[in-house]
């Protein structure tokens, strides 16, 4: 943490800069249907869910086969460096999750259920830090405070671009990444340790506490 605020005294010396996400890039929700049409060509369809349960995404990922028309295969395309947004939920607070594409996802399109938003200048570094700073409060303050709906919230493609952010110089944006993706890669651990100890518990505690292969006490 100290070499981080190092960093910004260094490299910052008048304070960050902040930006309008619009001033960064371009969203779009332009995105396919989840059908299938004769006629149309096949394709891997990213979806909501795919992005609310993943930080980075690659072509592992998307499993959904819908069809498109050319022009969409060609407009709604998930490339390296996108980051895709879930725009709407039930309740506000649930809004904003996002991850970011890794690789180009080949004879992918993207689900007119999320938004992408596609940087101007493509850096990689950028958009992983972006992507964070959507889990923040700040963020996500603004995210409340511009959301619309009586009994499903979101926020339109121009409500997103008005978002403003932190722009450090690049150096400092990847230590930030560098660091959070640690973290992430440690919860990852635990989670998954924690899971495997839940499930030996309750392996010894259903065999410590069941007798059915116990005569009872006054059996004859």
């Amino acid at each position: 943490m100290s070499e981080i605020l190092d960093m910004i005294q260094s490299y910052c010396p008048s304070g960050v800069e902040y930006k309008a996400l619009g001033e960064l890039g371009v969203f779009e929700n332009i995105g396919v249907d989840k059908k299938t049409v004769d006629g149309e060509k096949l394709v891997t369809l990213l979806n909501y869910v795919d992005v609310y349960k993943h930080i980075y995404i690659d072509n592992t990922i998307p499993s959904m086969i819908v069809s498109a028309p050319d022009k969409k295969i060609r407009d709604c395309s998930c490339e390296q460096g996108d980051i895709f947004i879930t725009p709407t939920s039930e309740t506000p607070d649930d809004i904003g999750h996002a991850a970011v594409i890794t690789e180009t996802l080949v004879n992918t399109v993207y689900s007119y259920h999320i938004m992408r938003f596609r940087l101007f200048k493509k850096e990689m570094v950028t958009a992983f830090y972006i992507r964070y700073l959507f889990e923040t409060f700040q963020v996500q303050s603004q995210i409340m405070k511009l959301s619309k709906g009586l009994t499903r919230f979101g926020l339109s493609k121009y409500d997103f671009a008005k978002i403003e952010i932190p722009v450090p110089p690049l150096e400092v944006q990847r230590k930030i990444v560098e660091v959070l993706d640690n973290f992430s890669e440690l919860t990852a651990e635990l989670t998954a340790e924690l899971t495997a100890r839940q499930k030996q518990y309750e392996y010894y505690r259903d065999n410590l506490l069941s007798f059915n292969n116990i005569n009872r006490g006054g059996a004859k």
